[in-house]
């Protein structure tokens, strides 16, 4: 319990002490600079003013967009979203106490057309990135003493911009450690709002664990290896197995030879396709999944309300009990079956995820998809027979989904009810006629309509798709080709996940 509160006392303590150093502001210690400021023109106060404009405010906070950024390709999201309201705290604080307390800038060199003397914006500027660049050596690289250097190194640069301003005398001593102490509660508030700061201890719980990773969709393993070991060695466990997927080997083979092995939880670092090879060659088996999701659609993990930061990932995946999840089993033109976590479709959603380029996905993600959707607004039917639980319509379909899960994207549900360990499948059917029923159906999916003409929503537990001629056919967001008949059938309870 006391653990748990160490953020919140933390992050209370600076904020008490931001309040007293403005309130009682200790002028006292702007003693301890008893020198002089460098002369105009000299040599000194020229490095001293080239060396203010290197490291100004706007230049420190470009830098920590880059680490946000650098720290939100790698998945964790939660402290890419820390440092991103730090900077809007620092600056945002800064501003306000320098426009109440007003302090009048000491005598200094040249001349300087801006706010008041406290807090100085520079040293706050100075001690978030060094923060920042702290914070995201730990994430990417978990190497203690990598990071204790670099630690001490950024402190010194974040020294070095504070005495910069004190050579220049453009501020107090008390003004520069003050906003010192700006830059710490902004850092440790945000930390605590985000969830990035955590210091709950783990329920020992030792299990064997086997983890898959995808090669291709993991970036940042090593940093992953040893946030995970770590955690893992916190709860008693073994160090982890890590075991890539290869060309032949996506994860199904993998995940039967740990079973075999006898782990205790396997995870998942991937997209939907990993996960989907893990859960279907563990169909019937007891051996639990958690999954730390890392694809471009993770369609699996959204609908299952898993969190998209590697850190909070890992710790759900090691600390939440399983439960069972339905599977969608899949004949395609006959051929062996196949097995899906999430929706299979067959049609236009295939057709865009066919015409979006693995560049434009690890570029910006989901939005690849919109950027090929709309060179499929107009509509292509096809007369297809669509059989549920054993009633049979014909129609001119451009768009059949069946769904374990029902939202696409946060935002964008084309399947309410569906529900993944329900027993059920549910079914989506669209027949557009024209171009403005296509934008009429996007715009009621976007608004949340039950009731949208032309598209129709069922649930079964069988549905079988026959089309008169070929058509693109997707599952779980990998396209396998163009079919022309498709039954699909759900497996109540056939996997154990994590969530």
């Amino acid at each position: 319990m006391l653990r748990r509160a160490i953020p919140s006392v933390v992050t209370l303590l600076l904020g008490v002490a931001v309040v007293a150093w403005t309130v009682w502001l200790p002028t006292s210690l702007d003693a301890l600079w008893p020198w002089r400021p460098v002369t105009e023109g000299s040599t000194g106060g020229l490095l001293a003013v080239i060396w203010a404009n290197v490291l100004q405010p706007v230049v420190a906070y470009i830098i920590m967009f880059f680490l946000v950024g650098a720290l939100f390709r790698h998945r964790w999201r939660d402290l890419s979203g820390s440092m991103l309201l730090a900077i809007g705290l620092t600056v945002s604080i800064t501003t306000v106490l320098k426009s109440l307390v007003g302090r009048t800038r000491p005598d200094m060199i040249g001349h300087l057309d801006a706010l008041a003397s406290y807090p100085s914006g520079h040293a706050a500027a100075g001690t978030a990135l060094a923060i920042g660049i702290v914070q995201t050596t730990w994430a990417l690289s978990r190497h203690l003493r990598t990071t204790v250097l670099v630690a001490v190194a950024s402190a010194l640069l974040a020294a070095a911009v504070a005495i910069g301003r004190l050579v220049l005398s453009v501020h107090h001593v008390s003004d520069v450690l003050g906003g010192a102490i700006v830059a710490l509660f902004s850092a440790a508030l945000a930390a605590t709002v985000t969830g990035a700061w955590n210091t709950t201890p783990p329920i020992q719980n030792p299990r064997t664990i086997h983890v898959v990773w995808h090669p291709g969709r993991v970036r940042g393993r090593r940093s992953l290896e040893r946030f995970l070991s770590r955690e893992t060695a916190r709860r008693g466990c073994p160090p982890p197995v890590w075991i890539p997927t290869t060309a032949e080997d996506h994860g199904a083979g993998i995940a039967r030879e740990a079973a075999v092995d006898g782990a205790d939880l396997l995870l998942t670092v991937g997209g939907d396709g990993t996960t989907r090879e893990v859960l279907g060659a563990l169909a019937g088996n007891p051996v639990p999944v958690g999954l730390i999701p890392s694809g471009s659609g993770n369609l699996l993990a959204t609908n299952l309300s898993l969190p998209l930061d590697a850190a909070r990932a890992v710790r759900v995946a090691l600390a939440s009990p399983a439960r069972p999840l339905d599977l969608l089993r899949v004949e395609v033109d006959g051929d062996a079956p196949r097995w899906a976590v999430a929706m299979v479709g067959a049609g236009a959603d295939a057709a865009v995820l066919r015409d979006t380029s693995e560049r434009a996905k690890r570029a910006v993600g989901p939005f690849g998809y919109l950027l090929a959707g709309l060179r499929h607004v107009d509509v292509d039917p096809v007369a297809t027979t669509v059989t549920l639980d054993g009633d049979t319509d014909r129609l001119d379909a451009s768009l059949l989904l069946v769904g374990n899960v029902g939202s696409l994207h946060p935002g964008v549900t084309l399947l309410p009810a569906a529900d993944p360990s329900d027993g059920r499948l549910d079914l989506l059917v669209a027949t557009p006629s024209v171009r403005s029923e296509v934008l009429a159906m996007i715009s009621g999916v976007l608004t949340r309509r039950r009731d949208i003409a032309g598209l129709e929503r069922r649930s079964g537990h069988e549905v079988a798709m026959l089309a008169e001629h070929p058509v693109p056919f997707q599952i779980d967001g990998d396209v396998v080709g163009d079919v022309t008949r498709v039954r699909v059938t759900v497996s109540q309870g056939a996997a154990l996940i994590v969530a």
